[in-house]
């Protein structure tokens, strides 16, 4: 197993523990998209802390109400998990009885 890499935080720490448990992943280049995929989660969850405390919408230098920037940040982070987990076919099973999985 490849060791956890520095500067993870909570999330991206369960999320690396728990992808290496099951799928002990060790090409260099499924290691740096997991590494990715890691950040992402943590990036989430600190534009979560913040918007939990600041608020959703915020106003602006013209005091009109807009929706917090850390709200982009955590789209942005999440379509880029998405397409990370895709891109290592994490996002792939199989049921028996369904459509069989898309091929990337």
């Amino acid at each position: 197993m490849v060791k956890m890499p520095p500067g993870l935080k909570a999330q991206g720490k369960q999320f690396w523990k728990k992808i290496q448990d099951v799928y002990g992943m060790d090409e260099a280049h499924d290691i740096e998209r997991l590494k990715m995929a890691c950040r992402c989660l943590d990036e989430i969850e600190e534009a979560e802390l913040i918007i939990a405390a600041e608020g959703r919408y915020v106003p602006d230098r013209f005091e009109k109400t807009q929706e917090h920037s850390g709200c982009k940040a955590i789209r942005d982070n999440k379509t880029l998990f998405c397409r990370i987990i895709r891109e290592l076919a994490l996002d792939l099973t199989t049921t028996g009885d369904s459509r069989p999985p898309r091929q990337y």
